[in-house]
């Protein structure tokens, strides 16, 4: 058995000067991927002012759409509006 010291910098904010503390937080996601056959195809039925954005823009986005974590926040305490339909 062999024991040894490891030395590395830690993160400091560059603004304060303040350690960064890396914290797991829980998160919730919207299943984007499983859904994306039915958003392509809502899109094609939705008439967009200009067009092109249809076609392209957000047409591209969709096609490309990955799982959305809509928990992430920038601040704490950020509400999330959630509507539960029965």
């Amino acid at each position: 058995v062999q024991t040894n010291s490891i030395v590395h910098s830690y993160p400091f904010c560059w603004r304060s000067d303040t350690p960064l503390i890396y914290k797991a937080v829980p998160n919730w996601f919207v299943n984007v991927e499983s859904i994306k056959d039915k958003l392509l195809e809502n899109n094609a039925k939705t008439e967009w002012v200009p067009s092109f954005v249809k076609e392209k823009r957000f047409h591209n986005w969709l096609e490309s759409a990955r799982d959305w974590a809509i928990s992430r926040n920038r601040f704490w305490g950020t509400p999330l509006p959630i509507w539960h339909s029965e």
